[in-house]
């Protein structure tokens, strides 16, 4: 039976590792880096983020990928930079 909603314990995410298990390639919405790429991302020992993959290339892409998190700019307003999570490709790792 899964824990209650309530039973919940926080964990860092900062050095978890995770699976690629759907993604999509946006052309079209805009970013500094073209295209944008999108990945629902599950978690060794659990949990699921749908979160934006950075430093990969889109051909490269596929289900079964493994990523890391690394904190990254999303943007920069009024000279004020704006970080947030995305995902990352492990180096040297094969899907």
């Amino acid at each position: 039976m899964p824990p209650a909603p309530t039973d919940v314990t926080a964990h860092a995410m900062a050095d978890s590792q995770g699976t690629v298990t759907a993604f999509t390639i946006d052309r079209l919405t805009y970013s500094q880096s073209p295209p944008t790429v999108f990945a629902v991302v599950d978690f060794d020992g659990g949990g699921r983020l749908p979160v934006e993959l950075t430093d990969v290339d889109p051909a490269d892409v596929a289900e079964g990928v493994r990523v890391e998190m690394t904190f990254r700019r999303l943007f920069t307003a009024d000279g004020i930079h704006n970080y947030f999570w995305k995902a990352r490709p492990i180096r040297g790792e094969a899907g």
